[in-house]
C-alpha cells in the first residue's frame, strides 16, 4: 500500500511547514482563533475545525517527543525533548482551551449548528468548563513528570540470565520452559529485581496520591475516584456500576477460573500451583516461539489477521514499510505496548516491547485492533471523534483478538493453535479477574489517601484475594505478592484506566460469540461501529458494532457460560 490509500490531510488554516515545537510558534495562532468574530453557524463550525487542526498537529508532535521517549529510557535528549513539552507547551494549550470553551459554550450561534451531530463535542466541551481549574495544570504537568519517572525506573530494569543482560519482558520466555527449577529461577531472578525498586516505587506513588488528592480538591471533589471518573467523561456508567461488575466478576468467572486452575494442577502433577508454574504447558509441551524479529513478529500477524479482515493485515505491512512499528524488546525500553496516533498525519503508530512467544503476538493483534479503528475514523472532524472512549476503542483491539483466535492455524502448527486458544479461552476470564483487581486496588487508595504503606500493602492483599482462585501457594514469597501491582503501570502512569478493558472484554466476548455465528455479518458490523470513532455516546457505538454495553456485567453469566463449553471442547475435560 502506498502513501495515497492514507494521504495527509491537506491543511485548510495552517501552512503545510508549520511545526509547533513551542509555545512561541503556537500562540499567535491561538490568539487569533480566540479574538476571531463569530457572526453565524457556519463561522462557528469553521471555527471549531481551524482549532481542530491546530490541536491535532500540537498532539502529532506530543506524541511523536512521548514515542520517542518510550522507545529508549536512557535517552536524555529524548525524556527532555517530551518533558519540555508537558511542562512548558501543553500547559499553556490547556489554558487557552478552557478560555476557547467557554467562548463556544457561549456562543449565541451555537443553536444554528446540528445539535444531534455536535452531542458528543459539546457534552465534552461542558465538562470540561466544568472541572477546569487553572492550579491544577500544573499539577498535571508534575503527574507527567512522576510518570515519566516511573517508566525510566521500570524500563531500566534488568536481570543476568545464561550469561547475558536481558530485560524482564525476555525472561518470560523461560516462564513457559517445562524445566521446572529453570522457571523458579527465572521467576525470582525477576520478582527479586523488582523488590530492589519497592521503596523507591512506594515513594514514588505516595507523591502522587498526594498530588491527585490535591487535583480533586481544588475540582472540589471528596476524593480523586469520583474526580478521575468525571474527568475522563464517563457519562454512561457510574463508579456504582463498577463496584456491581466487580460483585459479578467474582460471582461469575471466579469458579470457572477455578477449575481452569485445578485442570492445570493435575495434568502438571502438583499438589499446588507456584507463581512459576502458571505460563508452562499444563500439557507438557515445550516453549513455542513463533518469532525472533520484528519482520517475523509482523509477518506471523499478517496471516492471522487477513483470515479475520485482509484490509488490517495489510495495514499493518503498510506501517511496517513506513517504521510505524517499534516492537524489539531491548534494554532501557518501556516496558508495556500502546498504539498511538501522530494526529498531524493520521497515521497510527505502535509501541510494544514484545517477547518473542504468543503473547507477543496477541500484543501486536491487539494494537492492530487499534491502529484500524484509527484508520477508519481518520477523516472524522472534529479531532475529538476521531478519539473513541477507552471502554470501546478497548473492543476493537481485544475484539480483533477474539475474532483472530479462531484463525492460529493459519499461521502456527495445529497443535500450537489449540495451545494458543485455550490460553487465550482462559485469559479472557483471567483478565476480567486482574481488571477488577487492579480497579478495586485503586477504588480503595483513592477514597483512603492517606494510609500508609502497611496499610496499602493490607488492602493490596485483601483485594487480591476477593479475585483469586486460591490454587496457587505463595508462602515464603509474601513480599513478592505484596508489590505485584508495582508491575502494573497503569496504576502509576495512567490511574483508573483499567476498567475500560473488563467493559471491553465483554463486548469483545459479545463480538466472538457473533463471530462464530456469523463472521462476515459480524466483521462488517465490526468496522461499522469503528467507523463512527468517538462521534456518538458509548451505547450507540456498541450498538453499531452489533453489541450491548453491559457496564454491570449483567450478562456475565452467559458469556462466560459460552467460554467454558468452547474451553471445555478444546481441553477435552468433563463438563
Amino acid at each position: 500500500m502506498d502513501e495515497k490509500r492514507y494521504p495527509k490531510p491537506e491543511r485548510r488554516y495552517v501552512s503545510e511547514n508549520w511545526v509547533p515545537n513551542t509555545w512561541k510558534d503556537i500562540q499567535p495562532l491561538y490568539k487569533e482563533i480566540e479574538a476571531r468574530t463569530l457572526n453565524t453557524g457556519g463561522d462557528l463550525e469553521s471555527w471549531l475545525l481551524d482549532l481542530s487542526e491546530v490541536d491535532s498537529i500540537i498532539g502529532g508532535v506530543s506524541s511523536r517527543r512521548y514515542f520517542a521517549s518510550t522507545c529508549d529510557t536512557s535517552d536524555e535528549e529524548a525524556e527532555k525533548d517530551h518533558l519540555e513539552y508537558q511542562m512548558k507547551v501543553l500547559p499553556e494549550v490547556a489554558k487557552v482551551g478552557d478560555r476557547l470553551n467557554k467562548k463556544y459554550l457561549a456562543s449565541p450561534v451555537r443553536p444554528e449548528m446540528d445539535a444531534e451531530y455536535w452531542l458528543v463535542h459539546d457534552r465534552d466541551a461542558e465538562r470540561a468548563v466544568e472541572l477546569f481549574r487553572e492550579e491544577n495544570v500544573e499539577l498535571d504537568a508534575k503527574d507527567e513528570e512522576l510518570s515519566v519517572e516511573y517508566g525510566r525506573t521500570s524500563g531500566s530494569m534488568t536481570v543476568e540470565f545464561g550469561g547475558k543482560t536481558c530485560t524482564l519482558q525476555e525472561m518470560s520466555t523461560h516462564l513457559e520452559s517445562t524445566d521446572r527449577d529453570l522457571r523458579e529461577q527465572a521467576w525470582r531472578l525477576v520478582s527479586n529485581r523488582r523488590l530492589e525498586d519497592r521503596s523507591k516505587l512506594d515513594e514514588l506513588y505516595d507523591k502522587m496520591i498526594a498530588l491527585r488528592a490535591r487535583m480533586a480538591s481544588n475540582a472540589d471533589f471528596k476524593n480523586y475516584r469520583d474526580f478521575k471518573h468525571a474527568a475522563k467523561h464517563r457519562f454512561d456508567y457510574s463508579a456504582q456500576d463498577c463496584l456491581a461488575l466487580h460483585e459479578n466478576v467474582s460471582r461469575y468467572v471466579m469458579p470457572v477460573l477455578a477449575r481452569m486452575q485445578q485442570r492445570r494442577i493435575r495434568l502438571l502433577g502438583l499438589s499446588v500451583l507456584r507463581p512459576w508454574d502458571l505460563a508452562v504447558d499444563p500439557e507438557g509441551l515445550p516453549p513455542f516461539q513463533p518469532f525472533t524479529t520484528q519482520d517475523e513478529q509482523v509477518i506471523v500477524s499478517e496471516k492471522i489477521l487477513g483470515e479475520v479482515d485482509q484490509q488490517v493485515a495489510t495495514d499493518l505491512r503498510w506501517m511496517h514499510q513506513r517504521k510505524l512499528l517499534d516492537l524489539d524488546t531491548r534494554p532501557s525500553k518501556r516496558p508495556g505496548g500502546y498504539m498511538d496516533v501522530f494526529g498531524d498525519v493520521r497515521w497510527p503508530v505502535i509501541f510494544s516491547n514484545s517477547s518473542p512467544t504468543h503473547a507477543g503476538i496477541e500484543t501486536l493483534i491487539h494494537e492492530a485492533g487499534h491502529a484500524r479503528h484509527s484508520l477508519l475514523s481518520r477523516e472524522l472532524e472534529p479531532g475529538d471523534y476521531r478519539e473513541a472512549p477507552l471502554e470501546f476503542a478497548e473492543v476493537a483491539s481485544m475484539g480483533m483478538e477474539a475474532m483472530c483466535m479462531e484463525h492460529l492455524d493459519a499461521a502456527y502448527p495445529q497443535k500450537e493453535a489449540r495451545r494458543a486458544a485455550i490460553n487465550s479461552l482462559e485469559g479472557m476470564l483471567s483478565s476480567l479477574a486482574w481488571t477488577c483487581t487492579v480497579d478495586a486496588f485503586q477504588h480503595e487508595v483513592y477514597l483512603n489517601p492517606s494510609r500508609s504503606h502497611s496499610e496499602r500493602t493490607v488492602c493490596w492483599e485483601e483485594t487480591w484475594e476477593r479475585f483469586s482462585s486460591g490454587a496457587v501457594d505463595w508462602s515464603g514469597l509474601e513480599e513478592a505478592r505484596a508489590t505485584r501491582w508495582h508491575a502494573q503501570h497503569h496504576i502509576f502512569e495512567v490511574p483508573f484506566y483499567y476498567i475500560e478493558y473488563a467493559l471491553a472484554q465483554m463486548g469483545a466476548m459479545q463480538l466472538w460469540s457473533n463471530y462464530r455465528k456469523d463472521a462476515g455479518q459480524t466483521v462488517l458490523d465490526y468496522n461499522k461501529g469503528l467507523a463512527l470513532g468517538g462521534s456518538r455516546p458509548l451505547p450507540e457505538l456498541y450498538s453499531e458494532a452489533g453489541l450491548h454495553f453491559d457496564p454491570r456485567g449483567e450478562g456475565l453469566g452467559a458469556l462466560v457460560q459460552e467460554v467454558e463449553e468452547a474451553w471445555t471442547r478444546l481441553t477435552g475435560e468433563e463438563a
